[in-house]
């Protein structure tokens, strides 16, 4: 397309496929005129294993991250720049680079939230849950009513097989932030699988009532009041299921 601003948004739209799609379609990106577009590029690309790449392109990549990275360092003193530092470094597995941008970051800004968030999810990837919870809850105290934060500390709880304490942080997700139905979906399976069979279903059914369109709340009312043995609910809801694949 002829607009830079269509070509970024192409390039955006990308980081939603597998990584084989994402790298045919994206690499020749890295030779647009535009830095916009070859910056979103490497931002995108970060992550790929580069030891493959012909020395033409590896040299494409290089250049597309540089730049990235040297816009951000010209903001630095914006936690938002060097969360996206961090956000890169984290792609890149350079796991010093990738704390010390999250840390500069919330040093900058205590109250930047998304620099907490990143940074906790980083540790999850690292399998390092009790760091992951510190800072977590390190957010939760400076911003407790942001429900990102709670419901990212439910799941760190529950891959920590610390259920109880992760229904409460999925109940105050759902609670500050009741129109987003992952937050009520999560918090509906954990209440199941804890034994809350029946609270979970009334959940989930004023849930499909404000999401009619969502599946995963369907899929989980039509197994659970299978579950329960309720047959005719469950084939009311598979109906609906099934109507929305038409």
């Amino acid at each position: 397309d002829d607009d830079p601003l269509v070509r970024l948004a192409a390039v955006e739209v990308l980081e939603r496929l597998p990584l084989n799609m994402r790298v045919r379609l994206a690499f020749p990106m890295l030779e647009d005129p535009v830095r916009a577009v070859r910056m979103e590029t490497g931002r995108l690309l970060a992550g790929i294993p580069v030891g493959d790449l012909p020395a033409e392109q590896r040299a494409l990549l290089d250049n597309a991250l540089q730049e990235f990275i040297t816009a951000q360092q010209a903001n630095a003193e914006r936690p938002e720049a060097l969360a996206n530092l961090g956000n890169l470094y984290a792609a890149q597995g350079k796991s010093t680079e990738t704390i010390a941008a999250y840390n500069t970051a919330m040093a900058l800004d205590a109250d930047f939230i998304p620099a907490y968030v990143n940074l906790a999810d980083f540790y999850r990837a690292q399998g390092n849950e009790a760091e992951a919870e510190k800072v977590l809850r390190q957010a939760i105290a400076i911003a407790p009513e942001e429900a990102t934060v709670h419901h990212a500390l439910g799941l760190s709880l529950v891959r920590q097989k610390r259920t109880d304490e992760a229904l409460q942080q999925f109940r105050q997700a759902s609670r500050l932030n009741p129109d987003n139905a992952d937050y009520i979906y999560i918090y509906a399976v954990a209440m199941y699988s804890t034994g809350k069979q029946e609270k979970a279903v009334m959940l989930l059914q004023g849930a499909h009532n404000r999401h009619p369109q969502n599946r995963e709340i369907l899929n989980a009312l039509v197994a659970y009041q299978r579950d329960l043995g309720n047959e005719a609910a469950a084939e009311n809801y598979a109906r609906k299921l099934r109507a929305l694949s038409r």
